[in-house]
């Protein structure tokens, strides 16, 4: 998958009961290519209007939530 990086995100640090980490969050273009799945069973791409429907795991939810009232598209 071809990206261009955009504009960073709040830094996340999360700590989960057997291990901590540090998300560094940044908005990016798809400018080309495919998605290769590798931690993952499944990707979709969805709408930003749909994204509140989907599931998260603990540590992406400041991420999405940041994303979702930024509005706009990529910076």
């Amino acid at each position: 998958m071809e990206i261009v990086v955009g504009t960073a995100l709040t830094v996340v640090e999360h700590l989960y009961p057997a291990f901590s980490l540090r998300l560094y969050p940044f908005l990016c273009k798809w400018t080309g290519g495919s998605m290769t799945i590798v931690e993952h069973a499944q990707a979709i791409w969805v709408d930003r209007s749909e994204r509140q429907d989907y599931d998260s795991a603990e540590a992406d939810v400041p991420i999405v939530r940041e994303f979702l009232l930024m509005g706009g598209g990529f910076c």
